[in-house]
Order: structure tokens, then C-alpha cells, then sequence
């Protein structure tokens, strides 16, 4: 295996070296590969995937392992780079979510398959949710343990009553504070996912009826409380429930019009300018500090503006080279993954003239927790041709 790092002497470098065409068009190239691309630190990841497979093809979420409490809090710091071009909105969050164990909720009322033209790098994942929401007309937030993608109000909503339930301390014993996995298989409807929330969990529903019918996409949730559950479902078409005094049985009704909560924010240096520019965000919220937390308390509409603001003022910690680890599988023509992957790691590429012909065939890549030497060897495999690196220039030439 060759050593990027410090092994690069043992590569010889007597042929001549022209540098890689592709890279002088980088944004023709990546229009033309239509490929969702990601880097992750805290185990880097990168993932390539065809974007011409299509929204009605989601990736499924079952089995997955989500990330949950501190873990959910520490990745969301994470560093991350990003090349989405046109990029249907619900499939290509569907394969984030699964790739890296975050649950991504999207709301019934967005349009899934929009297109997105989108490119971070070296922002963190909440830096991300908050690009992917503004370019998808939508807002975010996080509700338990997944994000949350809808319509203003509903998000903002959420956003508030997140902070009220999970900072609560009804009981495990009772019904509403039971914890529990929620999911449905696609195309289930609303009426369906209720009645079984009913029977599991002992209790009655009254107003079914003020349900539209609607055939749902695939929803898969790290456990949460009951209440939360039916919040998450039925703010979805506008609606809330009310525990009627048998406390066996809730009525649907509308939304609550006016929401106030407070907002706990922890890991953001909270200096005295972001104090400022917070409560100029949010004129109708009271915004403290203490040691580590961020405190912001008023209307939900101004927690919101508020968050985006400490969100947007974060900095990730950047990864090095040698922590980085790739997740790939994608078939294309070799040139196109080389260069998609050295963009990522910010190389220029070299290639000798009799190495050149070999970026033109079209090859299957596939690699899982991979170093980047692994990755390289995996996309040269077949070849005559080797690499070398020094500094943030890779070289390809012949054996």
C-alpha cells in the first residue's frame, strides 16, 4: 500500500506529468456527474452516489443504528463538505440519514423530488441543515433525537415544544413519557400509524376523522416519548391533540396559535458580540449565557431566529489527512471519481501521458471505512498506473 504521508520517495517520478484536464472545469465536471457528495470527520466519510437514480427510489431506513443523546449532540458539531448537484431532496437526505446514522425527518407538505444545487465545505452538520433548509424553502430543527424539515410554523413549533417536552420530567411510568421506536412502512396512511399508536399503548383517539387521507413516505425514528410521537405525526397536517380528564383518551384539535418556550444551547463560544447579534436576530427573546450554555426564551418564532444565528457563527474543528475514512460505492469513469475525491481533500492531480487513457474507463468503486490510500488503491486497481503525494499535489504515473 502506498504512503501518502510519508513514503512518497518510493514512487518514482521520472515520467512526465500533465495535470488531469477535468480539473480545469470543476463546476462543468461536477454538473455533468450529478453525484451527492459528503466528507464527515469523526470517522470522515465519503459517499458518491448517482442522482440519477431518482426520488421515487428512497433509500430505505431499516436497520439503522441512529445516533441518539450525546453522541446526536457531538456529530452535529462535526466538519463536513458537501457537492449536491441537482440532487432530488428527499432521496439524497434519505441517504445522508442512513450513511451517517442521523434520522432526517421530511414533512408530507414539502415537495421531495425538488432539486437542489448545493456546495459546503467544512461546515458543520447543523451549518448543513440550516443550508439545505433555506435552499429548500423550508426550515429546520431538531425534534428528540432526528431533524426536522417543513414549513415555517410547523418547524418552529416543533423547535419550541422539543425544548419543553425533552427538558420536562413527566415520568417513563405514565403513558405520554414512554419512550419507543416510531416508524411506518411507505405508503402507509395517518389513520393507520394512530390506531396502532392506540392499541400499543392503551388509549383512545377521537377525531380521526379530521385527518386528510394521504399515502405517507417511509419514517424511521430513534425512540421518543409518546406525546412527541403524536406531535411529530399530526403537526404534519396542521393539527394537535388534547388529553381529555379520562387521561385514556385525546381529542384532535388545532395547533396552539401562541408558543413560548426557552432554548438550551451547548459547544458555541458565546462571546459577547454573538449575545449581540442573537438579540438583534430576536428583539422578543431574553438571550443569557452561563459557562456553556446558550439560554434563549420567548416566542417561538424568535428562538428560531435566534438558533440560526449561533448556528451560522460556529466553527468545526478540521479534521487531518490520516483521520479521514471514506465510505464510496459508484460507478463512473475512473477520472470523474479521482476528481471528485481530490477536490474533497483540496489536491491538484497530475497524470502522466501513458496514465491518461485509463481515467476514461468506466469502473465500479467500492470501499467502506477506508484510508485514503485504500481509496486510491481502489480506484488505480486494474491499472498499470500508481500515485505519489507531496503536499496537496497527487501525481499519477506509470509503474
Amino acid at each position: 500500500m502506498a504512503d501518502m504521508s510519508g513514503n512518497s520517495n518510493r514512487h518514482a517520478a521520472g515520467s512526465i506529468i500533465s495535470k488531469l484536464p477535468l480539473l480545469l472545469q470543476p463546476v462543468r465536471w461536477l454538473q455533468a456527474l450529478g453525484w451527492l457528495m459528503y466528507a464527515i470527520s469523526v470517522g470522515w466519510f465519503v459517499l458518491l452516489s448517482s442522482a440519477t437514480h431518482g426520488a421515487a427510489e428512497d433509500t430505505t431506513l431499516k436497520g439503522v443504528r441512529w445516533r441518539t443523546g450525546r453522541a446526536f449532540d457531538e456529530f452535529s458539531k462535526s466538519p463536513i463538505s458537501v457537492s449536491w448537484q441537482h440532487a432530488a431532496l428527499r432521496s439524497h437526505l434519505m441517504q445522508f440519514a442512513r450513511s451517517q446514522q442521523l434520522a432526517i425527518v421530511l414533512d408530507r407538505r414539502v415537495d421531495p423530488n425538488q432539486r437542489l444545487d448545493l456546495t459546503v465545505k467544512n461546515v458543520s452538520i447543523e451549518q448543513f441543515m440550516l443550508r439545505i433548509a433555506q435552499a429548500s424553502g423550508t426550515q429546520f430543527c431538531r425534534f428528540g433525537d432526528c431533524y426536522y424539515f417543513g414549513p415555517a410554523e410547523n418547524a418552529q413549533r416543533l423547535l419550541g415544544i422539543n425544548s419543553i417536552l425533552t427538558g420536562g420530567r413527566q415520568s417513563e411510568k405514565t403513558v405520554w413519557g414512554r419512550s419507543a421506536e416510531m416508524s411506518w412502512r411507505r405508503l402507509a396512511t395517518p389513520q393507520e400509524v394512530l390506531r396502532r399508536l392506540t392499541m400499543e399503548n392503551n388509549f383512545e383517539i377521537v377525531g380521526l376523522d379530521k385527518i386528510q387521507h394521504d399515502l405517507m413516505a417511509e419514517l424511521n425514528v430513534p425512540p421518543m416519548r409518546l406525546d412527541m410521537r403524536l406531535t411529530l405525526l399530526l403537526s404534519q397536517f396542521d393539527l394537535w391533540f388534547k388529553q381529555n380528564d379520562s387521561k385514556k383518551t385525546v381529542s384532535i384539535v388545532g395547533p396552539p396559535e401562541t408558543l413560548r418556550a426557552s432554548l438550551r444551547m451547548t459547544g458555541y463560544d458565546a462571546d459577547k458580540k454573538l449575545l449581540q447579534r442573537m438579540r438583534a436576530a430576536s428583539t422578543s427573546c431574553k438571550v443569557t449565557k452561563t459557562k456553556r450554555t446558550i439560554k434563549i426564551t420567548g416566542p417561538v418564532q424568535g428562538l428560531e431566529a435566534a438558533r440560526n444565528v449561533a448556528i451560522g457563527s460556529f466553527t468545526p474543528k478540521p479534521r487531518s489527512l490520516d483521520e479521514k475514512r471514506f465510505q464510496l460505492s459508484v460507478k463512473n469513469r475512473r477520472g470523474l471519481i479521482l476528481n471528485a475525491v481530490a477536490q474533497q481533500l483540496t489536491l491538484e492531480v497530475q497524470v502522466a501521458d501513458d496514465c491518461q487513457s485509463v481515467l476514461e474507463e468506466v469502473v465500479v468503486v467500492t470501499v467502506k471505512d477506508a484510508t485514503v490510500d485504500v481509496l486510491l488503491e481502489a480506484i488505480l486497481a486494474g491499472t498499470e498506473c500508481d500515485y505519489s503525494q507531496e503536499g496537496q499535489t497527487l501525481r499519477l504515473y506509470r509503474k
